[in-house]
């Protein structure tokens, strides 16, 4: 196992849902939440390093984006098509969403997110999403 930690950059509008998957996060050796933006446009501005986000050693570009698509200002559909066009900010993408659509999964693994999950709040659901994120990581 690596002995680094991975950063992660957590882009949900929901503070309920950033608690519970923090939670989760927590629980892991490997992985470190760096982060937590409320909506689309805080997250580009980050990924960025725009404004107030400038300094790479307090806000260090993330391994692993976790991205909720419904959010405001700027969706999380509209932050991964930005995602494409970048050739230098290449994190690892996990969209959690609370929509089960067919279109939002297609979509989402279309432009470039490597998971995609159903928000849940059940331990065991959060346990194994941050698994999967571990197993991603260190490949």
């Amino acid at each position: 196992m690596p002995k680094r930690r991975f950063t992660i950059l957590l882009a949900d509008d929901s503070e309920h849902d950033r608690l519970f998957i923090r939670r989760a996060l927590d629980q892991s050796s490997l992985l470190t939440v760096v982060w937590e933006a409320c909506d689309g446009e805080e997250t580009i501005a980050y990924l960025e390093g725009r404004a107030a986000f400038a300094d790479r050693n307090k806000y260090p570009l993330p391994d692993v984006l976790i991205l909720d698509l419904k959010m405001p200002r700027v969706t999380g559909h509209d932050v991964l098509r930005w995602l494409q066009a970048q050739s230098s900010c290449k994190p690892i993408i996990i969209v959690l969403s609370g929509s089960s659509l067919p279109e939002d999964i297609a979509q989402s693994l279309a432009h470039g997110a490597n998971a995609y999950h159903k928000k849940s709040v059940l331990k065991e659901d959060l346990e194994a999403i941050v698994r999967e994120i571990e197993e991603l990581v260190v490949k």
